[in-house]
């Protein structure tokens, strides 16, 4: 199998996937409940339900490919190319990027509002429900879509029989893809201010005078 192929197999099984989700929402929608004269649409947490389950479905079916991709260079001791490597990666953080999955529980309501009579109320968009709900929605997903990607990326780093030196940086990006942006912008200020304590000290009396005792200074490229 080429690195081209397992692009497609990967695209193949994300637009499956999808397709299977489409259909539970196509019946979830289909088998609401009409009591009396009330209209009463599906519930978000079923349709949450639905997101979860497709993306831990997409996790399962891209860790399964991999593997499949990487037994044949595991019984030949074959040391997987840049290629693959860039592709496992990009084809990851595609089809795992939070932008594909957080607005799709404002798409719900949306459509929910779409087909709900007209002269039936929605009762949880007029007491503000929605972005409740939404909130709580987004924070599940993110953490459901990092989890997928550090774990596709985690079995690919495992079962590769030899990683290329130059490959380390999945490692770099499977740690950093699992940060929340206030750890990153904390980890930037802190490497920031480390730096300015280092030149700091080294610019100070007492540590020029050590250095040129040593025939050292702080402009020779210390």
């Amino acid at each position: 199998m080429t690195n081209d192929d397992l692009r497609a197999r990967l695209e193949a099984i994300d637009a499956d996937c999808e397709r299977a989700a489409k259909m539970e929402l196509n019946e979830l929608f289909d088998g609401v409940s009409h009591s009396g004269a009330r209209y009463r649409p599906p519930s978000p947490q079923a349709a949450e339900a639905i997101w979860l389950k497709l993306i831990a479905r997409k996790e399962d079916g891209f860790i399964q490919e991999i593997v499949e991709f990487l037994k044949p260079k595991a019984a030949a001791q074959s040391a997987v190319g840049k290629e693959v490597i860039s592709t496992v990666q990009g084809i990851t953080e595609e089809m795992f990027a939070d932008e594909r999955y957080l607005d799709r529980m404002k798409d719900f309501y949306k459509e929910i509002a779409w087909k709900t009579p007209e002269h039936e109320p929605f009762p949880d968009l007029q007491a503000g429900r929605l972005d409740l709900v939404d909130d709580a929605y987004r924070t599940g997903v993110r953490e459901a879509l990092r989890r997928a990607r550090r774990n596709i990326i985690s079995e690919f780093e495992r079962h590769q029989p030899d990683l290329p030196k130059d490959a380390g940086f999945l490692s770099q990006w499977r740690h950093y893809s699992t940060l929340s942006p206030w750890q990153s912008i904390g980890t930037i200020i802190l490497l920031s201010l480390t730096s300015y304590l280092i030149a700091w000290i080294i610019a100070s009396d007492a540590v020029q005078g050590v250095l040129e005792r040593f025939g050292w200074s702080s402009g020779t490229g210390l």
